[in-house]
């Protein structure tokens, strides 16, 4: 099947475009939910959602502070205490229109409003968030790097999901 490839940009939904959200994840058989604060990006085509993602922040009062840079050495000491920090999750693309950058589309533009960005994702996708920025968190740091609330999410879904590994593009 032949499509325009990245003719749509991502856009951030409207909260009456969540029904078709949870259904464009039910159709292609993803669990996602929205889990608190949370924005959704998606591309269209057409009418038909064929990309998705949820990026999710700790709570409300936590807004983006661009004139702070944190460097390697803050890191120890303030990402794991009360700064902000957004979980992207539920990256999907349909299997109609993977392999032809909409993911990498969907990935910088959450790169470019939410920092930092945290992710739990599967290691067969490491090769992605890798060449996009993102870095690795080794299993020793994860506390040190992840605020108490994702590291607590990031333990839970070990269990069920030993193959996960965290990611961070800040």
């Amino acid at each position: 099947m032949s499509h325009s490839s990245l003719s749509s940009y991502p856009k951030l939904s409207k909260k009456t475009d969540k029904k078709a959200i949870l259904r464009f994840y039910k159709d292609n058989h993803y669990s996602a939910r929205f889990i608190g604060f949370d924005n959704c990006y998606l591309i269209k085509m057409g009418d038909n959602i064929i990309a998705s993602v949820i990026i999710s922040q700790g709570n409300k009062s936590q807004q983006i502070d661009t004139a702070t840079e944190v460097t390697s050495t803050d890191i120890f000491q303030d990402l794991s205490q009360d700064k902000p920090q957004y979980l992207l999750h539920a990256l999907l693309v349909s299997p109609d229109y993977q392999k032809q950058g909409y993911a990498v589309q969907l990935l910088k533009h959450t790169i470019t409003h939410h920092q930092p960005l945290i992710c739990f994702a599967h290691t067969s996708l490491s090769k992605l968030y890798l060449e996009n920025g993102f870095t690795l968190i080794a299993d020793d740091l994860l506390c040190k790097f992840l605020n108490p609330a994702l590291y607590n999410r990031f333990q839970l879904y070990l269990k069920h999901k030993p193959e996960l590994k965290a990611f961070i593009h800040q």
